[in-house]
This record gives structure tokens, C-alpha cells and sequence, in this order.
């Protein structure tokens, strides 16, 4: 554990973890308090054996204040996710209320259940704000990033060569075409777009990326053909802002 821990100290990871709050717009995902506001950190969604913090895809991170982090580990009590189990009518002021900082006494208990933390006992005042849905929480954002996760880690890619020998990596997004040109360091992408109902595909201009590793430049060719394709415009702008952010 000591050893994963020195292993923040890097600079590799200091680097790493300032793209994903610059593609956050350097505030807390879940309640969007800012850097002049908050510790900023850089959570992980999921884990790799065998990686280095920084060598993970940007997708599988997400920007999180030093409280909003703390939940994500359950090393406080969390704000949310709480199911309502029963109401009991005490008869009087013989309960108290179990909620983190609170104590107060109650009369309506209300047993409340939270997969990692078991159930409690909570005052009428307190269930309202652990079963209140997290309005704050950017669940379309949060959605997408699942999304580029998901593509970088579980798409086919095959190797081909267009018809000047040139060799690639490609994969499909959909029925539409992705490719990726080059080596480390030195990538570049390509997209087609094909229309249902029609026989050839738009390729689009091939894009150069410096300085990305292959993860980073999948995630940015997803997040162009799911921008050239969806017809709703509030998801291109998260996409649009998304690609600035990484690129």
C-alpha cells in the first residue's frame, strides 16, 4: 500500500491527473464546487493490476473534490444512494437519529438502508436529505465518460492497410468506420460516416495527435464520430467541450 502511495509523488502522475481536471473544467464532477473553492483530486473509476496511476485512460478518471473523493472510497458517510426500509412511529422522543453529525432525538424513525453502509435509523429532516437525488450530479457528463471508458476498453481492433499499403488499426463505432494511423507519440485518426441506407462512407480528414498514447487517441476518435452522429445537440456540446479539454 505504501509503495502505491509513493507513486502519486510523480511526475508522470502529476501531469496525467491535470489533463482530467483541465477536461473538467477544474471543478468537483459531482458538486461542481471549484478549484478556489475546494481540493481538487483525481479519482479512479476503475482499476487495472499491473498499471501505474498515469497510465490509465482518461475516461477511467473523473475530477472530485477531497469530500466528494472521501464518499467515493466510503471513508465518510455518503450523501446519497440511501433506500427508505420502513417508517415507525415511536410514540415520542425515544429514538436518535444515527445520521454522521446529527443525534438529535425522534419521534418517526426511519430506517434507511445504503449498500456499503448498512442500515441506520434517521429523523424525518435527515431521510429527506439522504434520499434527496443528488440534482448537482452531471449524470449525462458522468454517462458519456462511461461510454469512452467503455469503447477504450472493450472494442475490436484489427490491423489493415489501405490501398497504399499504409497500416492501421480500425474498429467500428456503430456501422461507421474508425481508424488509427502511426505509432506512440506520433498517432493519427480517421472517421467515416456512413448513413443508413446508403452504400459508401464521408471519410473525414485524417487528424494528427502528438503527444497522446493509443488510449488517448481511441478517445478522441470516439468522441468525434459519436459528435458527427448524434442528432442532439446538448450532447454534442459535452462532446465539443469533452475533446477541447483533452486534445
Amino acid at each position: 500500500m505504501k509503495k502505491f502511495r509513493k507513486s502519486y509523488y510523480n511526475t508522470k502522475w502529476y501531469e496525467f491527473s491535470n489533463k482530467v481536471r483541465k477536461r473538467d473544467n477544474f471543478q468537483c464532477v459531482k458538486c461542481h464546487r471549484e478549484r478556489n473553492e475546494v481540493v481538487l483530486q483525481v479519482h479512479h473509476k476503475r482499476y487495472i493490476y499491473g498499471l501505474e496511476p498515469w497510465e490509465y485512460s482518461l475516461s477511467d478518471c473523473i475530477t472530485l473534490c477531497k469530500g466528494c473523493h472521501a464518499e467515493e472510497h466510503n471513508l465518510i458517510e455518503p450523501q446519497k444512494g440511501w433506500t427508505l426500509i420502513s417508517i415507525n412511529d415511536l410514540g415520542g422522543l425515544n429514538g436518535i437519529c444515527e445520521r454522521e453529525g446529527c443525534g438529535t432525538e425522534i419521534r418517526y424513525e426511519h430506517e434507511v438502508y445504503h449498500p456499503d453502509w448498512g442500515y441506520k435509523n434517521v429523523g424525518s429532516s435527515c431521510i429527506e436529505f439522504l434520499t434527496e437525488e443528488d440534482k448537482r450530479l452531471s449524470s449525462r457528463v458522468l454517462k458519456i465518460y462511461k461510454n469512452i471508458g467503455d469503447f477504450v476498453h472493450q472494442s475490436d481492433w484489427e490491423i489493415g492497410y489501405t490501398k497504399k499499403g499504409k497500416e492501421f488499426i480500425g474498429t467500428t463505432y456503430k456501422h461507421h468506420l474508425i481508424r488509427i494511423y502511426g505509432e506512440e507519440k506520433r498517432y493519427a485518426y480517421q472517421v467515416a460516416i456512413k448513413e443508413l441506407g446508403e452504400k459508401w462512407f464521408d471519410w473525414k480528414d485524417v487528424v494528427s495527435v502528438r503527444n497522446k498514447n493509443l488510449n488517448e487517441v481511441k478517445e478522441l476518435a470516439y468522441i468525434v464520430a459519436r459528435g458527427l452522429t448524434t442528432e442532439k445537440q446538448s450532447e454534442k456540446e459535452i462532446l465539443r467541450n469533452i475533446y477541447q479539454r483533452i486534445k
